[in-house]
């Protein structure tokens, strides 16, 4: 016998440990974010309309393109643990099957 502590069939996504390893994946996120958009933006508007060039413009989108690019990289995430969880495994976020669905009422 174990010792006697029983598991959920599911993993809980709820508490301290996950809320604080999402804030610290989503601060890696926008860090990595920034990085990325800062050293990339200037070849992408050579290339671009001249109103990219201006400096309101390039400070604009040095800030709104890497929070936004948190919500496609965790849209990339929750597609990778859909694609990678068995087969049969319910999400908790999912629904439960409701029983009285099936019945067939005239």
């Amino acid at each position: 016998m174990k010792n006697g502590k029983l598991r959920s069939p599911r993993p809980r996504r709820d508490g301290c440990g996950f809320l604080t390893l999402t804030c610290v994946f989503t601060c890696f996120f926008l860090v990595l974010n920034a990085a990325l958009v800062s050293r990339f933006y200037p070849e992408v508007a050579e290339f671009g309309p001249r109103w990219l060039l201006y400096p309101r413009v390039e400070q604009m989108f040095k800030f709104v393109a890497p929070v936004l690019l948190i919500f496609v990289e965790w849209w990339v995430v929750d597609l990778a643990a859909d694609f990678f969880a068995p087969a049969g495994h319910v999400r908790q976020s999912d629904p439960e099957p409701d029983s009285s669905s099936d019945s067939k009422t005239p």
